[in-house]
């Protein structure tokens, strides 16, 4: 399991938690796993960290770069940090990954979801996975009027909810879709919960709850990770 990365607040936790382990299901020992709008690159080297026999590359628009980046690819040998897009993938030939994942990094390219999947297909062994963790959901009315006004007053031009109707036109082509969603009554609450870690497990419970019992409120989750498999 990967230790935690990023200081997520306690009401994230189990989101986080599911997507890192799903991040690990699969000894990477002797692979290649490709992270896309990696930024910095902790996770990279996390993951990189944690399997020393794989090859790991964090791909972002501009190279992680600095001395804290040198001194991580010289103590992680399988490491390594390059410039490039999402959306263009033709410098790594085809079936050549069997990891490619994103942390919050979906909704920034949702504007082109075929030509992403697309390439993340071409790129992926049979059988590998393309994970994104962290994502935001948008069926609930009262999250994106909330997400809505932290948007305009931050001009955040490039944020976008997301919606279960996009995962499933992504999944064609690839075998399976699994979206794991979070963060129901954990949303509304966050102020109040993540001041509190009682608070947060017990809302955390409910949520759970609520989901196993009721389903259909599963697209009112706030957050979500979403694994597609080749």
């Amino acid at each position: 399991m990967l230790p935690a990365v990023g200081g997520f607040p306690p009401s994230d936790r189990p989101l986080f938690v599911a997507g890192y382990g799903e991040l690990c299901r699969i000894d990477l020992s002797g692979k290649q796993a490709l992270e896309i709008c990696g930024g910095c690159g902790k996770l990279a080297a996390m993951l990189a960290e944690t399997f020393p026999q794989a090859a790991v590359i964090g791909l972002d628009l501009y190279q992680a770069a600095g001395p804290e980046i040198d001194a991580m690819c010289k103590r992680l040998p399988g490491l390594s940090y390059v410039a490039g897009d999402a959306f263009d993938l033709s410098a790594y030939a085809a079936e050549s990954f069997d990891l490619v994942w994103g942390q919050a990094a979906l909704h920034h390219l949702a504007h082109a979801p075929d030509k992403l999947c697309r390439e993340a297909l071409r790129v992926l062994k049979p059988g590998g996975r393309l994970v994104f963790i962290f994502e935001p959901l948008g069926h609930n009315l009262l999250v994106a009027a909330v997400r809505a006004v932290h948007m305009a007053r931050h001009e955040l031009g490039d944020e976008s909810n997301l919606y279960l109707s996009q995962f499933e036109g992504m999944s064609k082509g690839f075998a399976k879709c699994d979206v794991q969603v979070f963060n129901l009554l954990g949303y509304p609450m966050k102020a109040l919960s993540d001041r509190f870690g009682g608070i947060s497990r017990t809302v955390q419970r409910w949520d759970s709850g609520l989901f196993r019992r009721f389903p259909k409120l599963l697209r009112y989750g706030a957050n979500c990770n979403v694994i597609f498999t080749k």
